[in-house]
């Protein structure tokens, strides 16, 4: 057994004495593939004869008698045209679909976005109002934001003429409009109980639907009572809410 040098690549690979007299001294580079007599690049000298002269048809017998030595250096087959084409097809077309796909499920989730914060961007921007309500098929209204509505100040009296009036101011501090919330109003007496509890309507606090950005709302409401409740009420309680 001889070991041998490739001269293009340098890579070195053992031959049997009967591989070299099958092949008229002839090897191939597992590597490079380099075909090349392997007598004249043995790291040592040899100790057996020199093997006959190469022949015209050396290479081949080459190809023929020398396939186990090609196998010993791991020789990776090369692909046909015909599959080297299919793999590209299938190289090129996979990331396009992928992509596509990709965008479309992008575009579905901004429009589910866009259509359940529709009253948020109509509010923002009440120009694009239109065009939501056209792109959801549904009404626009303005956004229901409990705590951006606060009662800046509340009073409940007793008229002169009879009957009751209660006055608010109700500010948005949001910087952006919302709607107009509806208000319950609970008159209690000494001991904190309720005594008559309503509700009043957006429409009955204003004729507004939505309160403008970082604007008030003054609202006065005026009711009559029943006298033997009229007596016991010693105060009020009001808080705004979204039915």
């Amino acid at each position: 057994m001889h070991i041998t040098h490739c001269p293009q690549c340098e890579t070195a690979f053992k031959v049997s004495p009967q591989q070299l007299e099958l092949a008229k001294g002839w090897v191939r580079c597992g590597r490079c593939a380099h075909v090349f007599e392997a007598a004249l690049h043995f790291e040592t000298p040899p100790d057996i004869p020199e093997p006959p002269a190469p022949s015209a048809d050396a290479p081949a017998l080459f190809r023929a008698a020398m396939a186990p030595a090609i196998a010993a250096n791991e020789v990776t087959p090369t692909p046909s045209l015909k599959n080297t084409e299919s793999a590209d097809d299938v190289n090129v077309s996979l990331p396009l679909k992928w992509v596509v796909g990709t965008g479309v499920l992008v575009l579905a989730l901004l429009l589910q976005l866009v259509v359940a914060q529709r009253n948020w961007l109509g509010a923002e921007e009440p120009a694009l109002r239109p065009v939501l309500s056209a792109l959801c098929a549904c009404e626009v209204t303005w956004p229901r934001e409990p705590e951006a509505v606060l009662i800046e100040s509340s009073s409940f009296t007793e008229n002169p003429q009879g009957g009751y009036t209660v006055q608010l101011r109700l500010k948005n501090t949001q910087h952006h409009p919302v709607a107009m919330p509806a208000l319950e109003l609970s008159l209690i007496d000494l001991q904190d109980q309720v005594l008559v509890r309503r509700v009043f309507s957006a429409k009955e606090l204003s004729g507004k639907d939505h309160v403008q950005a970082l604007r008030d709302v003054r609202s006065t409401l005026n009711f009559d009572l029943d006298d033997k409740v009229s007596k016991r009420i010693t105060g009020f309680r009001a808080f705004v809410f979204y039915p």
